[in-house]
């Protein structure tokens, strides 16, 4: 196994979070997804809004880390395979797990779809990122 490279682990942290950024907006699943959750923008709260990011950040950087791991442990060497195993962590980890939402929170499927769709963007993306950084 080879060392992991924190760089592109930032790197893929960093556009997650430009992807989040729009995906969220109201120029795509922003109003939708506010709505299925039953915020305001009146009721956000500007304090907490940088120490939630602030938080996210921290989180994505451990989520591409893993991934990172996974990807030098199957020792990938491609962009395309780098991306295939981020599949298969959305399909075995994020996808079931978000289920939940559906069935025990009563999200609704927009919801569900807006989030784990979101998910599997940013995983095989940074999954490709990760695996072209060899």
């Amino acid at each position: 196994m080879e060392p992991i490279n924190i760089l592109p682990i930032i790197v893929s942290s960093l556009v997650a979070f430009g992807i989040g950024s729009f995906w969220y907006s109201p120029f795509l699943f922003g109003k939708e997804w506010m709505e299925g959750r039953k915020i305001q923008e009146s009721t956000i709260e500007k304090s907490s809004v940088l120490r939630s990011y602030s938080i996210q950040f921290v989180f994505t950087v451990v989520t591409f880390s893993v991934l990172a791991f996974l990807i030098s442990m199957a020792e990938v060497r491609s962009s395309t395979d780098g991306s295939f195993v981020g599949l298969l962590a959305w399909i075995g980890f994020i996808l079931p797990i978000s289920l939940s939402s559906v069935l025990w929170k009563r999200d609704t499927f927009t919801l569900f779809l807006i989030d784990v769709v979101y998910n599997l963007v940013i995983i095989t993306i940074g999954g490709a990122i990760i695996g072209a950084w060899r």
